[in-house]
């Protein structure tokens, strides 16, 4: 019996591990794939304050060295089933079951593929999913952000004060993002709305010179840029079943 079992290795998981052993709680973390949660994937971390610069990856090795000093029991097994019975939760696991009094589920989100021809080929070479971590590599260049939603419009308003051009596709004719957001976007003398546009290709050689995508009369076009940010959404990574707790429909 644990005070708290945490699902989940990636930063917030192991976060949390050190706050409750340090709170005097015993803890047990489960990690089945920390090593590849969204900070591993960055090249080059630049916003971690305390650490100039520093590839994602390595960030993450600290992140455990500083979760095994506290002496937190890792498993690395993948968690199958979740249940509440009573006041006690239950973990099970292909090989064991654990009890524990209090449960975070800390698993993340995966950023929504876009879905086009091209995107795993330049996943990491001119591909991101979040302006704020890679829009510096984009400076004073063109790119394209996919999306209509709060995330789209966001991060086509922070990457315009970077960038030389930003476009944004959508495939609708209007917006799901907030009105506010949309009126500021508007303004901006550097941003450009395609709309009715369905994305196809995203097209370049090492790294991305631009994309595909037919517009609302179906005719096929081409937009030259230097990036693409996908805002398409994003996909709660509960691959256990829960039961006992409530849950949105998504997880």
């Amino acid at each position: 019996m644990f005070d708290v079992i945490i699902v989940g290795g990636g930063p917030a998981g192991l976060s949390a591990a050190i706050y409750a052993k340090r709170a005097g709680l015993s803890v047990l973390v489960f990690d089945k794939g920390g090593a590849d949660c969204q900070v591993t994937k960055a090249v080059e971390v630049e916003n971690y304050l305390g650490i100039p610069s520093i590839s994602g990856a390595e960030l993450y090795d600290r992140f455990v060295e500083h979760v095994k000093k506290n002496d937190i029991e890792i498993i690395k097994r993948a968690v199958l089933k979740i249940e509440k019975v009573g006041d006690i939760i239950k973990v099970y696991t292909k090989k064991d079951e654990y009890e524990s009094k209090n449960l975070i589920i800390a698993t993340g989100r995966s950023h929504r593929p876009i879905g086009v021809v091209g995107e795993e080929q330049f996943a990491g070479a001119g591909i991101s999913y979040c302006a704020t971590c890679d829009g510096y590599f984009f400076k004073d260049k063109t790119v394209c952000v996919i999306g209509g939603g709060d995330s789209a419009v966001s991060q086509l308003i922070y990457l315009s004060a970077i960038c030389k051009k930003v476009y944004l596709v959508h495939r609708r004719d209007s917006f799901r993002a907030a009105n506010y957001l949309v009126e500021r976007a508007k303004k901006l003398e550097n941003a450009e709305f395609i709309l009715n546009a369905k994305l196809t290709q995203i097209i370049g050689d090492s790294s991305v010179k631009g994309v595909k995508y037919i517009d609302g009369n179906n005719e096929e076009k081409y937009l030259e840029c230097d990036g693409v940010f996908g805002a398409v959404g994003e996909i709660p990574n509960m691959k256990f079943t829960v039961e006992g707790l409530n849950t949105t429909p998504d997880g």
